[in-house]
């Protein structure tokens, strides 16, 4: 049977979550029940995910927006990154729900339609998700990229709302964390982007012409942070993991939005290695040879 999975996104500023996407729309032993947004513009974000899905022919994958604004603090201003991707790419959408993330997922988890809740973005909505009905928590795994617990940084996915992930690591329910100590071994090559430039069909199509923004704003080849997150749900012997007590720094000048590993009884999993070569060759033979 397939893990029924839903998936929270801030597609648009790393092309990673639209490889994320992809992934799990392709991987066989998932079964995509829906896509939320969060953080920022996320009316734009779902523009992005539902087409996205649409030319990976999951139109019937409802998409929902959710928190524009962290949990303390204001909504960022900036337009996703490569949201003028696109431009040139009709073609059938998703639908975009009137109902909110946080009602979606409150009525997929209390309906038990899916097994993991992915999140590849800040835990905006997970946090409010489990502030709203707590009694959830116990009803789905959560599989997380966000955190670095060996490296001295904040990720990007704890710092933009570091309350929203304090409150989600203290629900009890079951997490692993993927974070920047694997994900940073997952780069894509020269040649695996010519391989999508190169493929035929509708996705491929839609991919590139976000992936061409993407990296004429960036300038340098893509990291599959988000896509490993993915991959960890069905594959799960790709990394290593161990368990741990996690807290987010809330309170640092310099550290706020730091996962620290501390004394205590474990709260998630975090992942400590990857077979980043492995991972590579799944990633290549489903998203670039589909």
């Amino acid at each position: 049977m397939p893990v029924r999975v839903a998936v929270d996104t801030d597609i648009g500023d790393d092309i990673d979550d639209a490889f994320a996407l992809t992934l799990a729309s392709l991987s066989p032993e998932l079964e995509l029940k829906g896509v939320t947004t969060v953080y920022g513009d996320v009316r734009a974000r779902a523009e992005l995910a539902a087409r996205l899905l649409g030319a990976l022919g999951r139109d019937d994958v409802p998409v929902a927006v959710g928190a524009s604004h962290p949990l303390v603090g204001e909504a960022p201003t900036w337009r996703p990154t490569y949201h003028e991707g696109l431009k040139g790419v009709e073609g059938r959408s998703a639908r975009i729900v009137e109902v909110s993330a946080v009602d979606l997922l409150e009525e997929l988890v209390e309906a038990g339609e899916i097994d993991v809740l992915v999140t590849i973005g800040p835990l905006t909505n997970a946090a409010l998700l489990f502030l709203k009905r707590p009694d959830l928590a116990g009803k789905v795994r959560l599989v997380s990229m966000c955190g670095a617990f060996t490296l001295n940084t904040a990720e990007y996915n704890i710092k933009c709302d570091p309350e929203a992930a304090g409150r989600v690591l203290a629900a009890p329910c079951d997490k692993l964390l993927v974070g920047l100590d694997v994900t940073l071994k997952c780069r894509m090559s020269r040649e695996m982007v010519e391989e999508l430039y190169c493929l035929g069909g509708e996705y491929a199509r839609v991919l590139s012409s976000y992936l061409k923004v993407w990296m004429e704003r960036s300038g340098h080849l893509p990291i599959l942070h988000d896509p490993l997150a993915v991959a960890t749900v069905f594959a799960p012997d790709l990394v290593k993991t161990e368990p741990a007590r996690v807290e987010v720094e809330l309170a640092g000048r310099h550290t706020r939005g730091y996962t620290v590993v501390v004394g205590g009884k474990p709260n998630a999993r975090v992942c400590k290695d990857v077979d980043a070569d492995r991972f590579l060759r799944l990633f290549a033979e489903r998203v670039l040879r589909a």
